[in-house]
């Protein structure tokens, strides 16, 4: 509930309006979220002609919000001075796809081709086995994003973050500021490449960088000593998971 993360809401919720959205919106957040959001509202004189439902994480332990038919997102718990939560957004494993002769050339039945699309082998009277990885192509590697902004090192983060293709997360201090950085529960640079290796990511851009950093390169390359596939968050850049090419 800082203001630098819930301030925008009311006002872009206001935007869409304008714009002519009508259908409902889903909004994830602190208990506390929706009083605020309403309450802005009514003040201003604000009215909203779509649904918009509140639902409230749990901060406390990781949850499932939402599972869709190619995707999920979890949240997890970070460590800050207030309740806060990080997110992870992952793929779900896709079909296998048979390969164009198959079908006949095994004489497939509808569960058996099933079978073989969720990768698993079928197994045939005579010791005959049909493989998928002989006669399907196998679903692009899934990957998924995390992102954990404003929280100091922590084990709940590594936990949220394991094996991520890309993580997100805060770097707001150097080591020389690691005092300030452990009072207003921050991290540093150092943290976050810490929380990079040890949850064995691909990769991890660093950003919500103090104001007293006119130059990056320094936060980067600190990062860079404990993680070294590690990058900048620039505003304006766009990323693509999982492609670095």
């Amino acid at each position: 509930m800082h203001a630098d993360h819930v301030m925008g809401l009311p006002g872009l919720l206001a935007s869409m309006n304008l714009l002519g959205r009508k259908t409902p919106i889903e909004i994830f957040g602190p208990e506390e979220l929706e009083s605020f959001v309403r309450t802005i509202w009514h003040k201003t004189g604000t009215h909203i002609d779509f649904p918009v439902i509140f639902n409230v994480v749990d901060s406390s332990k990781p949850s499932l919000l939402l599972e869709m038919k190619s995707y999920k997102i979890e949240a997890f718990p970070t460590k800050h001075r207030i309740p806060t939560c990080g997110f992870k957004i992952e793929e779900l494993k896709g079909n296998w796809n048979l390969k164009p002769e198959t079908k006949a050339l095994f004489n497939l039945s509808y569960h058996e081709i099933n079978q073989l699309k969720k990768g698993e082998s079928i197994n045939r009277r005579g010791g005959v086995v049909v493989d998928p990885n002989k006669c399907c192509i196998a679903p692009v590697k899934s990957r998924s994003y995390v992102f954990a902004a404003d929280t100091a090192f922590t084990p709940k983060v590594i936990d949220g973050a394991l094996n991520a293709t890309l993580l997100y997360h805060e770097a707001t201090f150097m080591e020389a500021e690691k005092s300030i950085a452990t009072k207003t529960m921050h991290s540093t640079a150092s943290d976050a490449g810490r929380v990079a290796r040890e949850a064995n990511v691909e990769r991890l851009m660093i950003g919500h960088f103090s104001n007293r950093y006119k130059v990056l390169d320094g936060l980067l390359e600190e990062a860079r000593t404990v993680f070294e596939n590690t990058l900048l968050a620039n505003e304006g850049e766009t990323i693509s998971i999982g492609n670095y090419d």
